[in-house]
C-alpha cells in the first residue's frame, strides 16, 4: 500500500488537452473515486497511473516516489478492467494464479495464496471453471482475485461494474466495499456512476472537461460543493437549481424566487455573508431534494431553520421508500422528497418544509459557490 499524489498533471493528444493540469493525493489506505460524465477524462487519469498512457506534464508518485517513465510493470499496481480481461482457456485457479506462476513462486505458495484470495472473494467452488460457466458478478470476482494476488501498493478499477445488471452492481459495491475496509488497500476507482463515488469513496475528485471541479470527502462534495456542476452532478435525484433575486431588509436577506405570471415565492436566508454583494441581483439558489419535504417529514435537528410554503403538486411518483414530487415553486419546477406514506396527489396544493440550513447559493455568470 502507498500514498498517491497527482502534481499539475497534463496529457494532450496533439493540440487536443485531455487533462489540465490535475492536482490530486489520496492517503495511504484510502479510496479515491473518480467521476465525471462521458470525456471529462477521468479514464485517461487512471491509464497515466497505470503507466498505459505517457502524461504530456506534472509528475505521479507512488509511495513518494515518481513513476514518470517507468513501465506499467515496474509500478506496483494491479488493475481490474470493466470487461474482466480473464483467459478464455484457464480455469479460475489458473486465471488467478497466472501471474504468480509467470514470477516462478513455489506451487505450495501459489496454491496457499489462491485458496486465501478465494475464501476473501467467496469463489471457492469457482476454481474449476472457466470463464464461460461464470455469471457476470462471478467473473468481476475472478478478475479481482487475479489482482487481489499481486499484492500491489495501488489497484486501479476502470469502472469495473458497468457491465453488470442494477442488482449485481449494489452486491458487488457492498463486496468491494468490504474488501477494502479488511485490507485497507490504496485504491483508484473511475465511474461515471456518482452513487458509487458516494458509497465506496473516502475521497472523490469530480472531473470535467480535463479540469478538477472539486475534490473532498463524500459529505463535502455532496453537501457542500464548489459550483453548480458538481451541485447538479452528484445526488440522484439531482439537487434543484432555481434563478432568485436577493432583497435585504434590516440586515435580513431574502430570496424571491419567480417566473412568468406565477406568484412569487420568498424564502428568508441566513448565515449567507456574500450575498450582501448580490442585492438587487440574481443568485441560483439550490436545495436538494430531500431539504424540501413534506412538513412532517422535515428534519427536526437543533438549529435546522425550518420555512413552509404552499406549491402546486403536477407529478407524484411512489419509489418504495419515499415519494417524489414535482412541485411547481414560483413557476419554476422542483422535485421535492417526501415520505413514503406522504399524503399528496397531482393537481392538489400542498405544503412543503425547505430546509434553509441545507440551502446553497451560486454566482449565476461564474457558477461558484456564495459563501
Amino acid at each position: 500500500m502507498a500514498a498517491l499524489t497527482i502534481e499539475n498533471l497534463k496529457k494532450s493528444y496533439g493540440s487536443v488537452k485531455v487533462l489540465k493540469g490535475i492536482d490530486l493525493d489520496i492517503e495511504d489506505g484510502g479510496f479515491l473515486v473518480l467521476v465525471g460524465p462521458s470525456g471529462c477524462g477521468k479514464s485517461t487519469l487512471l491509464n497515466t497511473i497505470a503507466g498505459l498512457e505517457e502524461i504530456s506534464g506534472g509528475d505521479i508518485k507512488i509511495g513518494g516516489v515518481s513513476v514518470d517513465g517507468l513501465h506499467p510493470s515496474k509500478r506496483d499496481i494491479a488493475m481490474v478492467f470493466q470487461s474482466y480481461a480473464l483467459y478464455p482457456n484457464m480455469t479460475v485457479a489458473k486465471n488467478i494464479s497466472f501471474g504468480m506462476e509467470i514470477r516462478g513462486l513455489p506451487k505450495s505458495e501459489i496454491m496457499a495464496t489462491i485458496n486465501e484470495v478465494a475464501a476473501l472473494l467467496q469463489i471457492e467452488d469457482l476454481l474449476g471453471r472457466k470463464p464461460s460457466q461464470l455469471s457476470g458478478g462471478q467473473r468481476q470476482r475472478v478478475a479481482m482475485g487475479r489482482a487481489l494476488v499481486r499484492d500491489p501498493q495501488v489497484f486501479l478499477f476502470d469502472e469495473p461494474l458497468s457491465n453488470l445488471d442494477a442488482k449485481l452492481r449494489v452486491d458487488m459495491r457492498t463486496e468491494i466495499k468490504r474488501l477494502h475496509q479488511r485490507l485497507k488497500t490504496t485504491i483508484v476507482y473511475v465511474t461515471h456512476d456518482q452513487i458509487e463515488a458516494l458509497t465506496l469513496a473516502t475521497k472523490i475528485a469530480v472531473l470535467k472537461d480535463g479540469c478538477l471541479q472539486q475534490a473532498g470527502t463524500p459529505d463535502e462534495i455532496y453537501n457542500n460543493p464548489a459550483n453548480m456542476f458538481v451541485a447538479s452532478f452528484m445526488g440522484s435525484p439531482s439537487m434543484n437549481l432555481m434563478r432568485a433575486k436577493v432583497s435585504e431588509e434590516a440586515g435580513q436577506f431574502t430570496i424571491e424566487i419567480t417566473s412568468g405570471a406565477a406568484t412569487a415565492l420568498t424564502l428568508p436566508v441566513n448565515g449567507i455573508a456574500d450575498l450582501q454583494a448580490y442585492v438587487g441581483k440574481s443568485v441560483m439558489f439550490g436545495i436538494r431534494p430531500e431539504a424540501l419535504t413534506d412538513p412532517d417529514g422535515s428534519d427536526k435537528k437543533h438549529g435546522a431553520e425550518i420555512v413552509t410554503r404552499a406549491a402546486v403538486i403536477e407529478v407524484v411518483e411512489p419509489a418504495g421508500s419515499d415519494t417524489f414530487a414535482v412541485a411547481r415553486l414560483g413557476g419554476i419546477e422542483a422535485v421535492a422528497r417526501l415520505r413514503a406514506d406522504a399524503e399528496v396527489e397531482a393537481g392538489q396544493t400542498s405544503s412543503l418544509a425547505f430546509n434553509m440550513t441545507k440551502a446553497v447559493f451560486f454566482d449565476p455568470e461564474t457558477e461558484l459557490r456564495i459563501r
